[in-house]
């Protein structure tokens, strides 16, 4: 009953390619991902060494944090880095400024409230200098940006009553519409008051939690965007007690995709795969 639901809501979403190029999709750990195209790449919440969270959410390993943070192969593209809040789970001030401090050719965007952390971090000021702040209105349309050739639009998706700024980031990557949320538990009317209505989006980052069992999201999700693909992520790296009800953490991630009528999996440390649009 749960899958019909969603299956007839969310067939409304899907929206034609943007354009015929290919983007490779990589994912880090928890809502940490990479995407790239023929000349640049993005990371959206990646750059993380500390974890604050006792193992509850997923941390990549050391190694490959320290391949983030020298700029070296596979993250040789990246000229942009994103930060959806300020939650360990997504931003780490230490890390993004090694990551600042080794690659002098990469910008950040993230809200105030991570900047302050960063600046809290004994950040120099040419190191700010390629961090861009910014705060979307919540009655307004995005914030726009273009840096080198990928299109960044801004726009504030509510973590949920009392929660964190939070920005959910439209990418535009050879002309590939990726859409990362963050952590959101926004409803229809703030959405909506965010300037997003029907908006098109080729790959969805979105948490997994976000519409499962939960028609009003199902719909509000169906209003704000016209999605081709959804990426669930944001899974918990080991069985927890609520996941009994839906037969553990594999059984509950076939579930999640279930919902959607089109859907990849992208799971495990830098599992890779390829979008062809």
């Amino acid at each position: 009953m749960i899958r019909g639901f969603f299956t007839g809501a969310l067939l409304g979403l899907i929206a034609l390619p943007a354009s015929a190029q290919d983007i490779k999709l990589c994912h880090i750990a928890n809502s940490g991902f990479m995407a790239e195209g023929r000349s640049s790449a993005v990371l959206f919440d990646a750059v993380r060494l500390k974890d604050t969270f006792d193992g509850d959410y997923a941390m990549p390993r050391k190694k490959l944090v320290g391949k983030m943070i020298s700029g070296e192969a596979p993250f040789d593209k990246v000229t942009v880095a994103l930060v959806s809040h300020m939650h360990n789970d997504h931003f780490d001030p230490v890390g993004t400024l090694r990551h600042l401090r080794k690659n002098k050719s990469v910008r950040y965007i993230m809200p105030p409230e991570a900047f302050e952390m960063l600046k809290a971090g004994k950040a120099r000021p040419e190191d700010l200098a390629r961090v861009n702040v910014v705060l979307p209105s919540e009655d307004a349309g995005p914030i726009t940006q273009q840096i080198g050739d990928v299109t960044i639009e801004a726009y504030r998706v509510s973590h949920g009553e009392g929660g964190p700024q939070n920005i959910g980031y439209r990418v535009s990557l050879d002309g590939v519409r990726i859409f990362h949320t963050g952590d959101i538990a926004a409803d229809k009317k703030s959405l909506r008051r965010a300037g997003l209505r029907h908006t098109e989006v080729d790959i969805m980052l979105m948490p997994f939690w976000y519409g499962l069992n939960n028609a009003e999201q199902s719909q509000a999700a169906a209003f704000a965007w016209q999605i081709d693909t959804v990426v669930p992520m944001h899974f918990a790296p080991k069985e927890e007690k609520w996941m009994k009800e839906y037969g553990g953490l594999n059984m509950l991630v076939q579930h999640v995709h279930d919902q959607w009528p089109k859907s990849r999996k992208v799971l495990g440390e830098m599992q890779c795969e390829l979008f062809s649009y």
